[in-house]
């Protein structure tokens, strides 16, 4: 029985067919695992964070799994085992087509159980949600944040660690890779979005509306909403729950060589991990109020993280400065597709890495066109080289691939080209 577990705490009885299924994907998966080129790609990874001007990393993630009509991602195994049977066999499938610079770690990493209670509100929504298997859908809000009375309603979350639920998923992962490769926990970071959180619980449209026209309800709900991400991340943090040797950080590359802190004693800090921050719906907004109504709380927040990672989908090439002045820690900034790119690299210049992420339209047509990939590739490059900036890639946000997995493959093939010509 793995890691001294009694029977009765970890019960699962694995079929025959189902362990020489699963131990046949185990077998593929940690040979690559145990590969020289992981750890050489997680040193690329560290090299990038520590802003050495180092080769591009090129990730690709947030995949219409869906689309991906192939036999080897069909899950066969008892539903128990689908967790570890469907991370395997997505894996294994990315790595033969299009692995770019993708990590299979060299100990397969099983992550704790968190449980929370809640803010007391469930988000009310209309949803229309295609079949492709990506995450993402269409949503329409209802307004359920209109007054201080509502606000009144948002309660404090209670964190717990479901000891219980963790031990049995890795007495489980530890018999599936029994002599094959070895297994750990992996914790949780602080991650929290106030105004992308707030807006699922007030719409886009009265969102933005009351910023102009109702300020102060606005202040009052931002500093709510930080006081729960703040007593959540206090929570983590007594509970023992942090991560300080993550992998990725929201699809980028984490790894790094400045965390944890010195004095790291083994019970994990904010000032031991990263922190990631981002507000979505602000891309309508003008950096000033970007600045009072976001970047003023997040500083707040994400102060004493060791390192920051901030943005997402929102345009940040002209609002660095403004970053750069509420965060001494911030090491890494999303540029989107709608951003430009020289503009962001003069911007951010050897500051920061640049987290270039290209346009997922590109690989959403039924053939695939490698000329507008290599022309934004290009400038990408072109604009980093000239003007000292770390660069990476992470292609995401993928809501179609037309059913044709041949894009992706496609489009790293292109990628890479593109980068050969500007990177050794």
């Amino acid at each position: 029985m793995p890691l001294g577990c009694s029977e009765k705490e970890y019960n699962v009885s694995i079929s025959t067919s189902d362990m020489n299924t699963i131990r046949a994907l185990a077998g593929r998966y940690s040979e690559l695992a145990a590969l020289d080129v992981q750890k050489e790609r997680m040193e690329r990874y560290a090299a990038t964070n520590a802003l050495e001007k180092v080769r591009p990393v090129v990730l690709i993630y947030e995949i219409p799994w869906g689309e991906i009509r192939d036999v080897a991602l069909t899950n066969v195994c008892a539903p128990e085992l689908q967790g570890i049977e469907g991370t395997m066999r997505k894996a294994l499938y990315q790595w033969e087509h299009f692995q770019v610079d993708t990590v299979i770690p060299p100990k397969y990493r099983v992550r704790r159980r968190i449980r929370s209670t809640g803010i007391g509100m469930r988000v009310q929504e209309t949803q229309i949600k295609g079949d492709t298997g990506a995450y993402i859908a269409s949503h329409e809000y209802v307004d359920q944040l209109q007054s201080e009375q509502d606000l009144a309603k948002v309660q404090t979350p209670e964190i717990t660690y479901d000891q219980q639920a963790t031990e049995d998923a890795l007495a489980l992962a530890s018999e599936v890779f029994d002599g094959l490769m070895d297994v750990e926990l992996a914790g949780t970071l602080p991650q929290y979005n106030i105004w992308d959180t707030v807006s699922m619980f007030r719409g886009v449209s009265s969102l933005l509306m009351d910023l102009a026209m109702k300020p102060d309800f606005m202040h009052q709900t931002a500093q709510r909403f930080m006081e729960v991400a703040e007593s959540t991340f206090k929570q983590y943090e007594e509970l023992g729950l942090l991560e300080t040797n993550p992998i990725l950080l929201h699809c980028t590359a984490a790894c790094t060589r400045d965390l944890p802190a010195e004095d790291y004693d083994g019970h994990a800090r904010m000032k031991d991990v990263w922190g990631r921050c981002a507000a979505q719906i602000f891309a309508a907004v003008s950096p000033q109020m970007h600045d009072e109504f976001d970047l003023a709380y997040n500083e707040k927040l994400f102060g004493d993280c060791g390192l920051l990672y901030y943005g997402c989908c929102e345009p940040m090439d002209t609002k660095v400065d403004i970053l750069r002045k509420r965060f001494k820690n911030l090491r890494k900034i999303s540029i989107t597709p709608w951003a430009d790119a020289r503009r962001a690299a003069e911007n951010i210049g050897s500051d920061y890495v640049l987290a270039g992420k290209p346009n997922p339209a590109f690989v959403a047509g039924a053939t695939f066109n490698p000329q507008p990939v290599e022309k934004e590739i290009e400038d990408y490059c072109a604009a980093c080289k000239d003007n000292g900036t770390t660069l990476e890639f992470v292609l995401k946000d993928i809501s179609t691939i037309a059913n044709n997995p041949e894009n992706l493959t496609r489009w790293a093939k292109t990628v890479n080209k593109v980068i050969d010509r500007h990177y050794d």
